[in-house]
């Protein structure tokens, strides 16, 4: 029986994570049509209508890599949050919350260089905006378990 349970619980584990991947594509989904319908050109080549949205580098890579991690967790704790110790929970708000903290700070960044005309590779963008997510989720842990300490 306990077998059995073990087994769903690892089945939910992976349905959860795998709504966690259809929200983010839905987030993909909504983000690329607000970009499209509000910030969209519309011209005519060869006669021809085209409609063009405006690239803004790092940001749009930011906002279409950067909330992956936010989905993964947040779709595994809506589905296995019933399921779940304590500790597993506390595990996954932390891990929301520092993914969300995380991608909004690092936006903030790519924003900023975006308007100075400073040009981040892709490669640096998405890795240091992920730096930046476990490094205030290694702060976040940090915390909660010094202050677990304090309270005992």
């Amino acid at each position: 029986m306990k077998e059995t349970t073990s087994i769903l619980n690892k089945v939910l584990d992976v349905i959860g994570i795998l709504f966690g991947l259809i929200l983010f594509y839905s987030w993909i989904i909504f983000i690329y049509s607000v970009k499209m319908s509000f910030f969209s050109e519309r011209s005519i080549v060869n006669g021809n209508e085209i409609t063009m949205a405006p690239n803004w580098g790092q940001i749009d890579q930011w906002l279409g890599a950067g909330l992956i991690l936010f989905f993964l967790i947040f779709g595994h704790y809506l589905l296995c949050s019933k399921n779940m110790s304590r500790i597993e929970k506390n595990s996954d708000i932390i891990g929301i919350k520092s993914s969300l903290i995380g991608f909004i700070l690092w936006l903030f960044i790519t924003i900023i260089t975006f308007l100075f005309n400073i040009t981040i590779p892709y490669s640096l963008n998405i890795g240091g905006g992920y730096i930046m997510l476990i490094f205030i989720y290694l702060l976040m842990r940090k915390n909660l378990y010094a202050t677990s300490d304090f309270e005992q």
